[in-house]
């Protein structure tokens, strides 16, 4: 027997230390300094089972890092499920001082590039039990009439046709959502909208500038309205150090709902990418405590992420620009970004190929070969593995300080959602 390799130990107290292993997810508390048993005895054999259970020890034999890599393998290629992004257009209606991408005016579908869509969407019915068509941008609203209504109605009759299943997705600021759009999508099979908020009121307004327009009001109306008709809402909270308190305000404007359309509602805070040097982790549980309390619940929180893995790991798949450019990932700025492959070409063989050589990338690091927390960062986010210079050393989390940092938050986190009975 020996040690996992994913065991990560921290301190606790003055008197005791956490164990927390990376791949199990599980935790223990024990003594300051104190050893975990290896060898069986009379005496401590239940307590070895119990830390082989919670895979804290292992067979000599275990080869822990490959075993994670099939994990992400599997994750990564799931056979009967296919998600086709789309920006309509790169259009936005406001200008968020965080975002991006490069908002272009003219960014706009035409035919050809319309049609290229609606071949591949046959092809991928044929193939795949279920398509999630995932609406992006800029803003996707913008081109509802045009491009996202057609698309979806296209998507329903052919996968009804077909006998295979078919759920509808948006990325979207909220604002330009009418009742005559939530009632054209309440006659589809429409999943989650994700749409953001900056803070509270005051903040949120001072980023989404609407001309003699509330923004925060009218994007909170919107979500009412989307959740009263049974269209299902993760309501992204977008935070920074300035702004994180008041968004502590957010949960009363929901409040008076009723317990059906408050189930249609989850809560994602996300702290903006710019503002990540500043530890405001405390004040980011006091949001979802507070949203709790009215009975508004988190969005799934993993820290595993060889499971629940970014869709741009994925094999099956793919954004879809505007333009006709085929791309992995949403989190780029597209005029500046080099595409994978075009709509006009043979997209799946195409990404199929692009895919082998970032498993191939990360297959050759050498970071990640015996990396504590491998299970956590998976080893690192594909687009940065596919432009790192040197792929064989690269890594997110380079010093132990950094994998500590990593832990600390995580064990943090299970033991909030713990308290509030979430796990």
């Amino acid at each position: 027997m020996k040690y996992s390799i994913f065991n990560n130990r921290l301190r606790l107290s003055e008197n005791a230390d956490i164990i927390y292993n990376a791949l199990s997810e599980k935790y223990i508390i024990i003594r300051k300094n104190a050893s975990l048993p290896l060898l069986y005895s009379d005496e401590n054999k239940d307590e070895i089972n119990t830390l082989t259970s919670m895979g804290f020890i292992v067979p000599d034999n275990k080869k822990e890092i490959e075993e994670a890599l099939g994990i992400f393998l599997k994750s990564s290629q799931n056979d009967n499920y296919f998600k086709l992004t789309i920006n309509p257009t790169l259009r936005c209606n406001f200008r968020c001082w965080y975002c991006y991408e490069d908002h272009k005016n003219n960014s706009n579908m035409n035919e050809e590039t319309f049609n290229a869509i609606k071949s591949l969407i046959d092809k991928l019915t044929d193939r795949y039990h279920k398509l999630e068509l995932a609406f992006f941008g800029g803003e996707p609203i913008l081109e509802f009439s045009r491009v996202v209504l057609p698309l979806i109605q296209y998507t329903k009759e052919i996968s009804y046709k077909k006998g295979k299943e078919y759920i509808i997705t948006f990325t979207t600021n909220g604002y330009l959502f009418t009742p005559e759009i939530i009632r054209k999508l309440s006659l589809y099979n429409i999943g989650v909208s994700q749409i953001t908020l900056d803070g509270g009121p005051l903040s949120h307004n001072e980023t989404r500038k609407a001309k003699g327009d509330d923004s925060f009001i009218t994007i909170i109306r919107n979500i009412k309205e989307l959740a009263h008709n049974g269209l299902p809402v993760l309501i992204r909270i977008n935070v920074t150090q300035r702004n994180v308190k008041s968004a502590l305000e957010i949960p009363e404007y929901f409040s008076s709902l009723n317990k059906q359309d408050k189930s249609n509602l989850t809560i994602l805070v996300q702290q903006v990418w710019q503002d990540k040097e500043n530890d405001i982790l405390n004040e980011i549980w006091d949001i979802y405590e507070a949203f709790i309390k009215i009975g508004i619940y988190p969005w799934r929180i993993s820290f595993n992420n060889l499971e629940t893995i970014c869709y741009a790991d994925c094999l099956h798949s793919a954004v879809i620009n505007y333009d006709g450019r085929v791309f992995k990932c949403t989190a780029i700025d597209f005029s500046k970004f080099k595409e994978d492959t075009t709509i006009h070409d043979n997209v799946l063989s195409s990404l199929e190929l692009r895919f082998n050589e970032r498993i191939q990338k990360r297959l050759s690091n050498k970071s990640c070969n015996s990396c504590r927390i491998y299970p956590i960062c998976g080893g690192g986010c594909s687009k940065h593995v596919d432009q790192a210079a040197d792929c064989k050393e690269y890594c997110l989390y380079p010093s132990e300080k950094d994998k500590d940092k990593m832990v600390k938050n995580i064990i943090y986190q299970i033991l909030k959602l713990r308290k509030l009975g979430l796990r």
